[in-house]
């Protein structure tokens, strides 16, 4: 039996063993999945000890997405582009890291039959989880990336990380409602709207947004955030983003196992779990 681990601090909110016990279940493979509380002093030895035998992989969250980079002995490149890493696979003694992020968003976006080649994007935010979702969007062709953050150097640096298609704007009412008319797609990877989280000054941008957008939510607690239940009442398609956990859990799990599960089947699993509509 192989064992898979999440490690975090703190780590026992974390969704993760409910979605890979699921596709376990599913896929017959012989793992299992545990929840690990590693402190920032403690990351290193976790590191050396999953290194020295009896791990096949685990996931990260924070606060050691960034932290864990120099204890690695490989990084995909979509985790170096975007420096941050979610997901270790130790093989031959050697850990790798990957960030599945970027395209676990991808395939959420296809799976509502989306493709960002040429389109405009608005992204909110310029933390760990914009720059995976936006070097994604750059690589899959994407015309135009507005980064939006409070900080205008923040939202510059993001936006010079994505060569040919990538700008930056200040959170600002004016400047966030000309940017909302042009785009194909609006993206909030910032915590506004997050339970505990402030809340968006106002929503009146979704109101320039051309009808045929789409608004992706990357906050999931609440399931449907006063962004996406406007957006809805605008008569726009919305994304939650339990859809994202969801997906990059699969990419995570084929990384470590090498199957890919039924994601039909797998949502059909998860919904009254995870309260899904």
């Amino acid at each position: 039996m192989k064992q898979l681990y999440v490690i975090g601090d703190p780590v026992d909110h974390s969704l993760s063993p409910l979605l890979h016990g699921a596709m376990i279940a599913q896929t017959g493979v012989h793992y299992t999945y545990e929840v690990r509380r590693v402190q920032p002093r403690d990351l290193a030895d976790f590191v050396a000890e999953a290194k020295a035998g009896g791990c096949a992989g685990f996931n990260v969250t924070m606060p050691h997405k960034e932290a864990i980079l120099p204890l690695l002995d490989e990084l995909s490149p979509a985790a170096a582009a975007c420096g941050a890493v979610n997901t270790v696979c130790i093989r031959e003694g050697r850990a790798i890291g990957h960030n599945t992020d970027g395209t676990g968003f991808l395939d959420s976006l296809a799976g509502q039959g989306f493709y960002p080649q040429g389109r405009t994007v608005l992204l909110l935010g310029a933390g760990g989880a914009a720059k995976a979702v936006g070097h994604a969007l750059a690589a899959a062709g994407a015309g135009r990336i507005i980064v939006c953050a409070r900080r205008l150097e923040h939202a510059a640096a993001l936006a010079a990380q994505l060569p040919g298609c990538g700008e930056g704007i200040v959170l600002a009412q004016d400047a966030i409602q000309q940017a909302a008319a042009a785009c194909d797609l609006l993206v909030n990877a910032t915590p506004l709207g997050m339970a505990g989280s402030p809340a968006f000054a106002g929503l009146d941008f979704l109101q320039a947004m051309p009808p045929h957008a789409v608004v992706y939510d990357l906050v999931y607690h609440p399931r449907r955030t006063a962004l996406l239940e406007a957006a809805a009442r605008q008569g726009l398609r919305t994304v939650g983003g339990i859809d994202l956990l969801i997906r990059q859990a699969v990419r995570a799990f084929t990384f470590f196992t090498g199957e890919t599960p039924d994601t039909a089947a797998l949502y059909a699993a998860l919904r009254a779990p995870l309260g899904l509509e």
